[in-house]
């Protein structure tokens, strides 16, 4: 007769400890007109329905907000493989690269209506406070594009910085490596959503550009393959050189007709399965806190 009412408390005790996954209503009403308002406010028009429809599906991982205390959303649709790749996209890292910010939000509006063979997620605006002050940097005057900590950042950044950008305020790298809140928040996001590749959105070069193993260039007219190559700080040696992830950076012209870009999507997913073959076999790579922590242990190795 006691088994009853013992089984009914470590139920309700089992239930109780469980963490809330879900924000909650008003949090998640705030954080969908968030994502409503702040993706329409971009370049061309999207249909308002299917933008609200993906934008009741974004998520903030904790301490993911900008200096100014914006909430950086991200969008995720799994896949149906059986062993999908994980593949993360993310624009507007430069905040006055607008159109970039287009293509990510016509693709999570896509991502949201289809089943996709991989796993995708995007953030359409890493840098929010840079997107409503229309500046390359975040609100510390840091380009986050040069934060990353990598192996090479304390050794090289700033003097990379000084010499070849001619101290450009615009491409300031910050005072130490992930200083910012919004390098940390992407690098908290790596470490969670553990992708395969990932995807990088750009203006105004109008090419495609990957860090990664060497494979056979897509056929896209509209962006040439063109090897950029990568700077102190930046996403592409954080993430390929120094942690084996291909980055594919989609630089897309300033006017871009951007028709086409639901097929470049498609190759970019295709490029990614092909990449994740052709990369070479390496240890796991240390976590993203423990790379911030060592950056300048790493630098003193390269």
């Amino acid at each position: 007769m006691a088994l009853l009412p013992l089984l009914f408390i470590a139920s309700h005790l089992a239930t109780a400890a469980e963490p809330a996954k879900e924000a909650a209503p008003a949090e998640n009403t705030a954080l969908v007109e968030q994502c409503v308002t702040s993706l329409k406010a971009l370049p061309g028009k999207s249909d308002e329905a299917e933008l609200h429809s993906a934008c009741e599906q974004v998520k903030v991982l904790d301490g993911c907000k900008s200096v100014q205390g914006t909430p950086i959303f991200y969008f995720e649709k799994k896949g149906t493989a059986k062993n999908p790749k994980h593949i993360f996209a993310k624009s507007l890292i430069h905040g006055d690269e607008t159109t970039a910010g287009v293509v990510a939000r016509e693709w999570m509006v896509r991502l949201n209506k289809i089943d996709p063979r991989n796993t995708w997620r995007v953030i359409p605006i890493a840098n929010p406070d840079g997107t409503k002050a229309k500046t390359r940097y975040n609100a510390n005057g840091v380009d986050l594009n040069r934060n990353f900590p990598t192996g090479n950042w304390e050794k090289d950044a700033i003097a990379y910085w000084k010499k070849n950008a001619h101290s450009d305020k615009r491409r300031y790298p910050g005072p130490s490596a992930a200083s910012e809140v919004e390098t940390k928040c992407l690098m908290s996001q790596f470490d969670d959503f553990k992708p395969d590749f990932i995807i990088s959105v750009h203006t105004p070069l109008g090419v495609l550009d990957l860090d990664g193993p060497k494979i056979k260039p897509p056929n896209f007219k509209p962006l040439p393959w063109q090897s950029l190559g990568n700077f102190p700080g930046s996403l592409g040696r954080y993430m390929w050189k120094d942690r084996n992830v291909p980055v594919l950076t989609i630089e897309l012209k300033q006017d871009q007709d951007l028709e086409k870009f639901d097929q470049l999507q498609d190759i970019s997913g295709t490029i990614a399965i092909q990449a994740d073959q052709l990369k070479p076999k390496k240890p796991a790579p240390p976590s993203s806190k423990t790379a911030a922590t060592n950056s300048g242990e790493s630098a003193a190795n390269n």
